[in-house]
């Protein structure tokens, strides 16, 4: 069942490895048993992005093909086979666009190590496009009092720092190390954190970035990396038992950070 769809509309499209990306019109896909269309709204732009248009990942991309997996819109269709949304309902493209949800790593929530994940903006066309498909099981449901702008990029930056958090097996009260706390993914995972009842220790550089993981992210300390004489024992001495943080959430893009993590807890 469907409500009125275009046939065609707008979006940004790759024909070969390396670009360009070329804004045109393209098809609109009808959703197969169980799938559904998403009329997108917004979609936030993520490095693998531009992995995708390079082409410089060991797994191939599909192409032509339409980028992007963090866009948030409303369900305008749906398969036959989709007893779980309405249209109108509001939903999310996120970096896993289906599985096969009967292997192992599916059956025990490790979805992304699905030997045959479906990938949107990369193994399947993704969100930047006017209508997009999504598995069903897949798709992320957003609160229809939420703004869909805001939670875009929470479909892939926040969940990845969710996802660290969850793993790292943390537990209210204890201390988590974020790396690269004033960056985009890190004052994501300083949020996520604080809600999960985890006592934040910062680690990035610069006043400005101080100011926004203490006073408004809420970290109970900042440590600068460009003037601490030792990073390790500042962020231990940041404990009440100078033994460090229980876990240490790594969002730095540069080798040095990882190897002071196995150290500071």
């Amino acid at each position: 069942m469907s409500q009125e769809v275009p046939t065609k509309q707008m979006a940004q499209v790759i024909e070969k490895t390396g670009g360009p990306v070329e804004f045109k019109e393209i098809d609109v896909a009808k959703p197969g048993p169980d799938e559904i269309l998403i009329n997108v709204k917004y979609s936030g732009v993520c490095h693998t992005d531009l992995h995708a248009v390079n082409g410089d990942w060991p797994l191939p991309t599909k192409l032509p093909l339409v980028g992007g997996h963090e866009g948030a819109g409303v369900v305008v269709a749906k398969g036959e086979l989709v007893e779980d949304w309405e249209l109108g309902d509001h939903a999310g493209i996120k970096w896993i666009n289906g599985t096969c949800l009967a292997c192992d790593f599916c059956q025990q929530s490790d979805e992304p190590l699905c030997a045959k994940a479906l990938l949107s903006g990369y193994t399947v066309d993704g969100s930047f496009q006017q209508y997009a498909i999504a598995k069903a099981a897949h798709a992320a449901r957003i609160p229809k009092d939420v703004p869909l702008d805001a939670i875009a990029p929470v479909l892939c930056a926040g969940i990845t720092v969710y996802k660290g958090l969850k793993e790292s097996g943390a537990r209210p009260g204890q201390y988590v190390a974020i790396v690269g706390a004033g960056g985009g993914l890190g004052s994501l995972a300083c949020q996520y954190a604080k809600a999960m009842g985890l006592r934040v220790i910062g680690i990035d550089t610069g006043d400005e970035k101080k100011s926004m993981v203490t006073e408004k992210l809420g970290a109970e300390a900042f440590v600068d990396f460009a003037s601490s004489q030792n990073v390790v024992k500042d962020v231990q001495s940041a404990t009440p038992d100078g033994l460090g943080p229980h876990a240490v959430i790594l969002v730095a893009v540069n080798e040095k950070p990882f190897q002071q993590a196995a150290e500071v807890s």
